[in-house]
């Protein structure tokens, strides 16, 4: 199971390939930073896992917060890998 972001926080949408973006972020001590992660789109996801062995690939969106600055939907993915 893992997530990742639906679209930027700008609203720009997710890439249609496996690319990770600089995202904006702060560390608990309020300082600015950025972190690596895929903003993915649903499709580019499930293909990956696919390709990796993994079955029973589900996704669900989670919306995001109302009312807060720069938020985002989530894209909740799990899958089983049989080993």
């Amino acid at each position: 199971m893992f997530a990742t972001l639906v679209h930027y926080l700008n609203g720009a949408p997710a890439q249609p390939d496996a690319v990770a973006a600089d995202i904006s972020a702060k560390t608990p001590d309020g300082e600015a930073t950025t972190m690596r992660r895929g903003v993915l789109q649903e499709h580019v996801c499930t293909k990956l896992l696919d390709v990796a062995g993994f079955t029973n690939v589900t996704t669900d969106v989670l919306p995001a917060t109302l009312g807060g600055p720069r938020t985002a939907d989530t894209l909740l993915v799990s899958a089983y890998h049989p080993s």
